[in-house]
Formats: structure tokens, C-alpha cells, sequence
């Protein structure tokens, strides 16, 4: 199957970023074969600058890429074969820079396929059809936009298409668990079967991970995630029955 940047079609990218981007990214980017303009946002929230900026964008698909991403020179051109009539969005598999949450995903692939998860779209790299942002109306959220972008995408009768790992890495902080659990709540990403099915992977393979890394702490912080994430989620079960 020849890809789609072998018609001699370009691919805008956006990077949203705080302030100013990864010199790093932006430079892995810009020596990319295929690669359009670069558009770079700032606006707040991140969900705003992700459709804001590829409005902005004059291919028909866009690249879609958070600023703490780092990605092979050949992203691009592997991403885009993926390219059918019936895809509406193509992401792959990241790893994380983070060693205990790499440690966990690490531990769960080894069971599973990363890329079939239907809880992780991987947003953060990804590329997109132009045109199903002009009707897209963003949440004010910074958690979990990903689970709501993927179920519109879907809902347009599209595809959301996730490619196992392809050398992309996420060097992204920790974030605070208990609001990412209020969020996923908030915005029904998880229903209390697929919160149950989550937590019950969580406590099982945390203990695999700790072992894979010979690390106590990699125990300790996966389960103080693993909490808060509960905690976070009844706290807005329980404001919801009030």
C-alpha cells in the first residue's frame, strides 16, 4: 500500500505548548520528509489550541503532536499509510519517559496489545482529518479530552485507528490523579464497569511492574496513582447523587 505522503501531499503539524515549544520536537518535526507548515498555539485550554490550530492548517490531514512528545523521523511516513476512506484519526503507541508508568504499560503489553486499548486513543501524537474539527466543540477540560475527542470522531461515522509503538516518547510530568479521576467521571469516559475493569487491571499488574523494575517505589507511586484516581472518581459520584 503506498502512503499517503508518497502522492507528494504535505501534512500540517500543531503543537500547542505554554510558552515556547521543544526545541527538540521542533526540530524532529521540521526535518520530517512530508512535513507541511508547523503551526504553533498557545491559547488555554489545550483543548481550544488543538482546534484552533488546525483550522489554522491548509492540508487535509493534520498532525496533531503535545510539545512534551518526541518522535522518530519516520513518524510521518509510517503514520500515513494508515490513511483509508473510513479512518478518521491515526495515533500510536507512546512510551513514557517516566520509568514506573513505562514499567506498568511494559508489563501490560506483554499481555495485551498496547494499541487495542480502548482506554488510551494516545492524542498526543496523532494525525486528524481537517475537516471534522470545524465541527467540533471542545470541552473546557484539560483531562480526558482525549476519550471525548475519540467518541466524536466516532460519532462522525469515522474510525479512530491506533498503530502499535513506532519510537514516540512521552516525556510528560505526573498529574494529579484525583482530578484526572473527577474528569473522567465528569465527562463519562468510564462507566462503573469499565472504572471496575480498570482498577482491577491497575492492582494487578502494579505489583509486576514494581517487579520488573526491582523498585519498591515503582510500586508505592503506580498504587498512590491508582487511588487517587478512585478517589477522584467517587468524590464526583457522589457530588452527582447529592
Amino acid at each position: 500500500m503506498s502512503s499517503y505522503s508518497d502522492n507528494g501531499m504535505k501534512v500540517d503539524f500543531v503543537v500547542p505548548s505554554r510558552d515556547e515549544a521543544n526545541p527538540t520536537l521542533m526540530q524532529q518535526l521540521k526535518h520530517m520528509p512530508c512535513a507541511g507548515q508547523i503551526i504553533n498555539t498557545h491559547e488555554k485550554p489545550l483543548s481550544f489550541a488543538r482546534k484552533k490550530g488546525v483550522l489554522q492548517a491548509s492540508t487535509e490531514w493534520v498532525a496533531m503532536v503535545d510539545d512534551d512528545m518526541l518522535l522518530p523521523d519516520n513518524w510521518l511516513q509510517i503514520v500515513t499509510r494508515a490513511i483509508a476512506p473510513k479512518v478518521g484519526a491515526i495515533g500510536t503507541v507512546a512510551v513514557h519517559k517516566n520509568r514506573h508508568v513505562a514499567a506498568y504499560e511494559r508489563v501490560v503489553g506483554t499481555v495485551y496489545n498496547l494499541s487495542k486499548l480502548d482506554t488510551n486513543p494516545h492524542i498526543n501524537n496523532i494525525i486528524v482529518r481537517r475537516k471534522l474539527m470545524e465541527n467540533y466543540n471542545p470541552p473546557k477540560l484539560f483531562f480526558g479530552e482525549d476519550q471525548y475527542f475519540k467518541r466524536y470522531v466516532q460519532k462522525t461515522g469515522y474510525v479512530w485507528k491506533v498503530l502499535p509503538f513506532l519510537g514516540a516518547t512521552h516525556l510528560g510530568t505526573s498529574k494529579n490523579y484525583v482530578t484526572i479521576g473527577v474528569s473522567y467521571r465528569q465527562y463519562g469516559h468510564f462507566g462503573l464497569y469499565k472504572l471496575a475493569r480498570r482498577m482491577a487491571a491497575r492492582f494487578i499488574f502494579t505489583p509486576f511492574a514494581a517487579l520488573s523494575n526491582l523498585s519498591a517505589k515503582t510500586f508505592w507511586y503506580l498504587t498512590k496513582l491508582n487511588v487517587e484516581f478512585i478517589a477522584g472518581f467517587a468524590k464526583e459520584l457522589i457530588v452527582e447523587k447529592l
